[in-house]
C-alpha cells in the first residue's frame, strides 16, 4: 500500500512539474515571439512598442495607436502573456505525453502543431473580438499577415526549449 501511495505522489508531482514547465515554456515562447515582432516593426518604421500597442487596442481601440501609449503597451503585454501565451502553454501540456522527459524533437513537433493551430487567433478570434468591441479589426489592419505567420512559427518553434526549461526547473 505504501508503494502505491508513493507511486501516486510521484505521478502527481511529475504531472504538476510538466504543467509548470509547459506554462513557463509558453511564457518564454510568448516573449521570444514579442521580441521578434518588435524587431520587425522597428524595421518597418513603426517602432518596437507598436505591436504591443496593437494588442492593447483590444482594450483601448484606436486610441492605443496614438503616439506611444504606455497604458496600451502594458495592456498589450498583459493580454499577450496571460492570454495566448498562457493558453498555448496549457495546450502544450494537454497535447504532450506526461512522461518524465520530453525530447527536444517531440517538443519541436508539438510546438510546430501549435504554430499552425495558434493562427486561429488572427484568423478567427481576434477579428471577432475587434469587430465586436470596436467595429473594425485593428489587429489585421495593422499587422501584415505574413509577419503574423512568421511570429506564430517562431512562437511554436520556441517550445523546443521545453527540455532545457524542465532541466532548469527540476
Amino acid at each position: 500500500m505504501e508503494n502505491v501511495i508513493k507511486s501516486q505522489i510521484r505521478t502527481q508531482t511529475s504531472q504538476a512539474s510538466h504543467l509548470t514547465t509547459s506554462i513557463v515554456t509558453g511564457q518564454i515562447a510568448g516573449l521570444i515571439m514579442a521580441v521578434a515582432v518588435m524587431a520587425v516593426f522597428t524595421l518597418l518604421g513603426k517602432g518596437p512598442l507598436y505591436p504591443v500597442q496593437v494588442i492593447g487596442s483590444l482594450v483601448f481601440g484606436e486610441a492605443a495607436l496614438v503616439g506611444t501609449n504606455l497604458l496600451a503597451v502594458l495592456a498589450g503585454l498583459i493580454l499577450h502573456q496571460l492570454g495566448p501565451s498562457l493558453m498555448w502553454g496549457v495546450v502544450f501540456y494537454v497535447l504532450t505525453p506526461k512522461a518524465e522527459k520530453l525530447t527536444t524533437s517531440k517538443a519541436l513537433t508539438y510546438g510546430s502543431v501549435i504554430s499552425i493551430v495558434s493562427m486561429a487567433g488572427p484568423y478567427v478570434l481576434i477579428p471577432f473580438l475587434m469587430n465586436l468591441l470596436h467595429g473594425v479589426d485593428i489587429w489585421n489592419r495593422e499587422v501584415p499577415m505574413f509577419w503574423d505567420w512568421v511570429a506564430h512559427i517562431i512562437f511554436g518553434l520556441s517550445f523546443v526549449l521545453y527540455p532545457k526549461i524542465q532541466e532548469k526547473l527540476s
